[in-house]
């Protein structure tokens, strides 16, 4: 997630983000720490929730005193984790899920890094995916070494439109009003885009439309009294659920620019029906956020079978595979997978 620092400082940024109370109970944990109190400090969220943006302002915040690691993938080397010694007096690890591999013998590093934040004086910030952080919680009471917890809240819709224009300038995107909706039928056909990211191309998918503004006004004499710019972001935070990450795809995907209109943005629901190692796979890539195919294979045993299952996740169009070859969720899929995973109990 981009982060887009402003000469207003953090007060800013906290308007943006809708985190001004985190940012500042962050803070007053540096500044107890400064005056002898040590309490290391975790912050929690799912995928694409905002973690990596608000440590990194932490981390702008706190430029004289803090160093920032950055974990990408599994850790298997302690030196990966290792302060030298000259180090600031605040240390910010970024994607602490990647400290463990979910196995036999797999906790070694983790073990290694819960000794490290207890005997070392330095505080130390931290970020983690709420599922791995439940999953640690319940098995190794993980909650008990950070004392100062912070779970990132749901974005308000104000600061979803926030955090989405700020990166275009003043009145560059135009919202357009679907007048000619109202002279449709009140059901009719339009066509979808879908990006199939196996065969690297886009289908348009048809899909059954109701025409709302027709039906409120044809049975209920209701004038539209929201903006075009308004009905646009309402649909963006309920199809969102207040996360970013999700909000910004289902944004690109409804987006001709420069203009955009609240037809255009999609409505998200997948049927998944998966096996049981399909769907444990898929809960450690959503635990995770990102996982290379040799990690996947090394943790459920199996290169075949992990290329097999990497297939039917392609193909159903739940994963991706991005610039770095990890795997991971799609965005507009996420909110499904979610509901899916925490049905079959593979997350909580």
């Amino acid at each position: 997630m981009e982060i887009q620092h402003s000469d207003s400082g953090e007060d800013n940024f906290g308007k943006i983000l809708g985190l001004r109370e985190e940012i500042g109970k962050i803070q007053a944990s540096i500044a107890d720490y400064e005056t002898g109190k040590k309490l290391n400090i975790a912050i929690v969220a799912g995928t694409l929730a905002g973690k990596t943006a608000l440590l990194g302002e932490i981390e702008r915040i706190n430029r004289n005193r803090a160093a920032g690691i950055i974990l990408s993938e599994i850790v298997r080397n302690r030196k990966e984790i290792s302060i030298p010694d000259d180090t600031k007096r605040v240390m910010l690890y970024d994607n602490c899920h990647y400290l463990y591999m979910r196995k036999p013998g797999g906790f070694d590093i983790f073990y290694e890094f819960l000794d490290m934040i207890s005997s070392q004086e330095k505080l130390f910030v931290t970020t983690w995916n709420l599922y791995s952080w439940r999953y640690l919680s319940e098995a190794f009471g993980i909650e008990r070494y950070f004392p100062v917890q912070i779970f990132i809240p749901a974005f308000e819709k104000e600061n979803l439109r926030l955090f989405i224009l700020k990166r275009y300038g003043k009145a560059e995107i135009r919202f357009e009003n679907d007048e000619e909706s109202k002279k449709e039928p009140f059901i009719y056909m339009e066509k979808y885009p879908l990006e199939l990211s196996s065969l690297g191309r886009k289908i348009f998918v048809p899909v059954l439309k109701i025409n709302l503004p027709y039906l409120r006004q044809r049975f209920l004499h209701e004038e539209e009294t929201q903006t075009a710019e308004e009905r646009v972001f309402e649909k963006i935070y309920l199809e969102s659920k207040g996360n970013p990450g999700i909000a910004w795809r289902i944004w690109e995907l409804g987006l001709d620019y420069p203009g955009i209109k609240y037809e255009d943005i999609g409505q998200f629901s997948f049927d998944i029906d998966l096996e049981h190692e399909e769907a444990f796979v898929l809960s450690l890539i959503l635990s995770y956020q990102a996982l290379k195919r040799t990690e996947i294979a090394e943790i459920i045993g199996s290169e075949f079978r992990a290329d097999k299952v990497l297939f039917r996740l392609l193909t159903g169009e739940l994963i991706f595979k991005d610039e770095g070859a990890s795997y991971r969720v799609r965005p507009e899929a996420l909110q499904s997978v979610i509901a899916y995973m925490e049905k079959l109990r593979l997350v909580w």
